[in-house]
C-alpha cells in the first residue's frame, strides 16, 4: 500500500464523518444544504486524489484526471456560494460569474489538452501534466474564491453581534490556513519548477481543515439547531393546541395535529411546502400582533373536499391564534403560530352577549316603569315649591320619591330608600310607591302610612328593608306632620340657620311590626326642608374615607344662602367632587319650600 494515502484518506474520512453527522440531523436552512454541496464536492476531489495515488494502470488516469477535474473546479464556487449564504447576503455578479467559468472550463478539460495535457507517474503517486490555461484556470477557480470569501467574511461581519462575528472570523481562519497549505504545495512549485512537482501536493487534502471550520461555524450559531429538538417536537405534537412554525418566507417547518384539525386541514393529504394561513382564516394579516381571534374560512376546506375527496366542513369553528417570532438557524427569524379553538368560548360570550341586550331592555323598560310612579311633576302653589334630583346608581334604582295632593290642597310625600340597589331593590321600591298611592289623599297620619307600607310589603319582600319619611303638609295652616322609619333627619333650614328635623323611628322590613311615631312642626314663609338619600354622603374620597353624613350637614349650613334649585345641584356636585365622581348608591334630594 502507498504510505501517502494515509493523508488523503484520514481527510476523507474527516470530511465525510461532518458530512454524515450534518446530513444526519436533517436540517432544512439554506447554509446548511449548500454546506452539504460543499462538503460532497470536497469528498469527490478527495476520493480523486486517493485515485491518482493508487498507481492504477497508467493508460487510465488521463481520463481519471480529465473527468475528476469537476470537482476541485466547483469546490471554490461552491464554498463562496456558502459564504454568501451565510452572510445573508444576495449573491452578485462575481458569484455568478465563478459558477459560469466553473461549468465553461469542465468540457474545455475534457475535450482539449489546455488545461490538463497529459500524465506524469512519481513516488507517491499520479500527477497531472499542465496545459497552458491550467495555472489560470485554477487560480481563477480554486484560489481567488477562498481569497474573495475572506474578504466579505472580515469586511461584512464587522457590524455584526459578538457571536456571529467571531464564527465569521473561524470561518475566514480556516480557508486562510487551507488556502495557503494548498497554494504552497500545490500552485507555487508549478510555478517555480515550470509545472513540476517534487513532492505530493496537499491541496485537497488540506481543504478538510476549511470543511472542518464551517461545520463548527454552523453548528455554534444554531444552523443545525444541535437542541433538544426532538423533545420539543415530541411535546408539541402531543399538544392540545395547534403549533405552527414558518419561516420568513412562508416556508412550513413544522405543524403538529392539533394544527391540521383547527384549519380543517384534511389528514390524507401531504403536507404542503408552503402554507398561507390567510387561505383558513378569515381577515388574517401578515402585519404584526400578539394576539387575534379569527374564524375559518370554509370556502376553502369546502372546495379542497370537493376536489380531494374529503369530509365536508361542520359548523362555525373560531381560533385564537398567538403569534410571536423565533430565530430558527443563524440570524434567520421564523413565525411561531399557537392556535387555540375558542368556538365554544366565542359563542358563550355570543349568548351571554344576547342575554344582557335582553336585560338592559327589561332594565329600560323597568326604568320607564319606575320613571311612571315616580313623581317628576309636583303640585304648584303660590304657597310653596317644589325642588328634586333623582339619580339610580344603575339603570333603575331602589330610592322612592312620591308626592300627591288631597282635595283640600295638602301635600303627601313618601321620601324612602330600598337597602341596596339594581333591580331587585328597584321593584321593592316600586312597590312601595304603589302601596303610597294606594294610602294617600285618606287623610291618614303619616305614621299609619309607613305602617300600612310595612304590613302590605313584609309577606313578600324578606331581602330588602326600606328607610323611609312620610311627610304631610297643609298649605293652609303651614303644619307638616311627619314620621320616621328610620331614615336620617332632615333638614330645615330657616332664618340662615341649618336645623335637624328631629325625629325617629324603625326601619321597615327589619322586624314584625316597627316602632313608629307621628311628628309635627308649624313651617313659617322661608323655611326650607330638606331630605336626601344616603347615596349623597356615603361617597369615598380618594384615601377611602366615606363623607359622612356630619360633613354634608356641615357643607349645607356653607351653601344655604343660595335658592333651592341650586343648593340641589351644589350639593350634588360637592358629593360628586368628594367622591372623584364615583357614585356608590341611588341619588335622591327634595326640598320643600314654603312661599306663603
Amino acid at each position: 500500500m502507498n504510505p501517502y494515502l494515509i493523508l488523503p484518506l484520514f481527510a476523507l474520512f474527516i470530511n465525510l464523518w461532518l458530512f454524515t453527522y450534518v446530513l444526519a440531523l436533517k436540517g432544512k436552512h439554506r447554509v446548511v444544504h449548500l454546506y452539504l454541496f460543499y462538503s460532497a464536492a470536497l469528498s469527490l476531489w478527495i476520493i480523486s486524489i486517493i485515485l491518482y495515488w493508487s498507481f492504477l494502470p497508467f493508460h487510465w488516469m488521463t481520463w481519471i484526471f480529465k473527468i475528476s477535474s469537476i470537482s476541485w473546479l466547483l469546490v471554490g464556487p461552491l464554498f463562496l456560494e456558502f459564504v454568501f449564504a451565510f452572510l445573508s447576503k444576495n449573491p452578485n455578479i462575481v458569484l455568478y460569474l465563478l459558477r459560469g467559468l466553473a461549468l465553461a472550463i469542465f468540457p474545455i478539460t475534457l475535450t482539449t489538452d489546455w488545461i490538463i495535457a497529459g500524465v506524469e507517474r512519481k513516488y507517491w503517486g499520479d500527477m497531472l501534466i499542465q496545459g497552458p490555461l491550467y495555472v489560470y484556470g485554477i487560480n481563477l477557480l480554486t484560489v481567488s474564491p477562498p481569497v474573495y470569501a475572506i474578504f466579505l467574511l472580515i469586511f461584512e461581519s464587522r457590524k455584526e453581534e459578538i457571536g456571529f462575528r467571531k464564527q465569521c472570523y473561524l470561518l475566514a481562519f480556516g480557508t486562510f490556513l487551507s488556502s495557503v497549505l494548498g497554494f504552497l504545495t500545490t500552485v507555487l512549485p508549478r510555478i517555480l519548477s515550470e509545472g513540476d512537482l517534487h513532492y505530493p501536493p496537499l491541496s485537497g487534502s488540506v481543504t478538510v481543515i476549511q470543511s472542518a471550520c464551517v461545520f463548527i461555524a454552523i453548528a455554534k450559531y444554531g444552523f443545525l439547531e444541535i437542541r433538544l429538538e426532538k423533545i420539543a417536537l415530541q411535546l408539541y405534537a402531543k399538544l392540545r393546541e395547534g403549533v405552527i412554525l414558518l419561516s420568513a418566507s412562508d416556508d412550513l417547518l413544522y405543524w403538529n395535529e392539533s394544527a391540521k384539525e383547527m384549519l380543517g386541514f384534511p389528514k390524507i393529504t401531504a403536507t404542503p411546502e408552503k402554507l398561507d394561513l390567510g387561505k383558513f382564516l378569515e381577515g388574517f394579516t401578515r402585519r404584526p400582533f400578539s394576539r387575534m381571534d379569527f374564524k375559518r374560512k370554509f370556502s376553502e376546506t369546502k372546495k379542497i373536499s370537493s376536489e380531494e375527496d374529503m369530509l365536508p366542513s361542520s359548523d362555525s369553528v373560531y381560533l385564537e391564534v398567538s403569534k410571536s417570532e423565533i430565530p430558527i438557524s443563524g440570524r434567520d427569524l421564523g413565525r411561531v403560530y399557537v392556535l387555540r379553538d375558542i368556538t365554544e368560548k366565542k359563542e358563550a360570550s355570543e349568548r351571554i352577549n344576547m342575554l344582557y341586550s335582553r336585560v338592559i331592555r327589561d332594565l329600560d323598560i323597568a326604568r320607564e316603569v319606575q320613571n311612571t310612579i315616580t313623581t317628576r311633576d309636583f303640585p304648584s302653589s303660590d304657597k310653596f315649591k317644589i325642588f328634586s334630583y333623582f339619580r339610580p346608581y344603575d339603570r333603575v334604582g331602589g330610592d322612592v320619591l312620591n308626592c300627591s295632593e288631597s282635595a283640600d290642597g295638602s301635600l303627601e310625600i313618601l321620601f324612602a330608600d330600598v337597602s341596596g340597589h339594581g333591580i331587585s331593590s328597584a321593584m321593592v321600591a316600586a312597590m312601595a310607591s304603589i302601596s303610597f298611592n294606594v294610602f294617600s289623599r285618606k287623610g291618614n297620619k303619616p305614621k299609619e302610612g309607613l305602617l300600612f307600607t310595612n304590613d302590605l310589603l313584609s309577606s313578600v319582600v324578606t331581602q330588602h328593608f326600606i328607610s323611609a319619611v312620610f311627610l304631610k303638609y297643609n298649605p293652609n295652616t303651614r303644619i307638616l306632620e311627619y314620621s320616621y322609619a328610620g331614615h336620617h333627619a332632615g333638614l330645615l333650614l330657616r332664618d340662615g340657620q341649618t336645623l335637624d328635623l328631629q325625629g325617629k323611628g324603625g326601619v321597615l322590613l327589619a322586624v314584625g311590626t316597627p316602632i313608629l311615631e307621628d311628628f309635627q312642626i308649624q313651617l313659617r314663609p322661608g323655611d326650607r326642608v330638606l331630605l336626601y338619600s344616603d347615596g349623597l354622603f356615603e361617597v369615598r374620597g380618594s384615601k377611602g374615607i366615606p363623607m359622612g353624613n356630619t360633613t354634608l350637614v356641615e357643607a349645607v349650613k356653607k351653601l344655604s344662602y343660595q335658592d333651592s334649585d341650586s343648593l340641589i345641584r351644589s350639593l350634588v356636585s360637592y358629593s360628586e367632587s368628594f367622591g372623584d365622581g364615583i357614585m356608590t348608591d341611588d341619588l335622591t334630594l327634595f326640598c320643600l319650600e314654603i312661599t306663603g
